[in-house]
């Protein structure tokens, strides 16, 4: 074929999923986030619930009963805490803070669960292999039908912070 000239050109479609890739693993996370939630929860399950997922920017969420006990994490917790579900099912969130994390943000915490209130801050925790990692956490209290407590969801999301800054977070 001496003289043909091949033209390569980029696949559209292939150019068009990429830019919604992104959005498109957003929403399916979400949507499975909702559906193992729900499950948990049952009658707790509210739209304004929904909404909050999808408002929320969040790498994990971490659901835990009245004392605090986690009884389901999102797949981003493994990714994020390098903890597995398994692992953590059972056990406080507690058990991801270090020596270095803020008295005054898990006595902050302890206060606002107890009187069922929201906490949104940032706490130094510290993922299985020990390294610390800065987190944005947003929990939320959840009611049953009849007004009453009946768990806590927390969103999560790391803060990416030069590690030679981490200390400017331990107080």
């Amino acid at each position: 074929m001496k003289g043909s000239k091949k033209n390569f050109l980029p696949l559209a479609s292939f150019d068009i999923h990429l830019e919604n890739y992104q959005s498109l693993v957003n929403e399916f996370r979400r949507n499975n986030d909702i559906s193992h939630i729900k499950s948990i929860l049952n009658d707790s399950w509210t739209t304004d619930l929904t909404k909050k997922v999808f408002q929320e920017d969040y790498d994990a969420i971490v659901l835990t009963d009245t004392n605090q006990k986690i009884l389901w994490v999102s797949d981003g917790f493994r990714d994020m805490t390098g903890y597995s579900k398994k692992y953590a099912v059972g056990k406080r969130p507690s058990f991801l803070q270090g020596e270095e994390t803020s008295k005054s943000v898990k006595n902050q915490i302890r206060e606002e669960l107890f009187y069922n209130h929201t906490f949104s801050g940032s706490l130094l925790n510290y993922r299985k292999n020990g390294e610390p990692y800065l987190c944005q956490i947003s929990i939320f209290p959840i009611y049953d039908a009849k007004e009453r407590l009946d768990n806590f969801i927390a969103f999560e999301k790391e803060i990416s912070v030069d590690k030679s800054r981490i200390n400017t977070y331990l107080s």
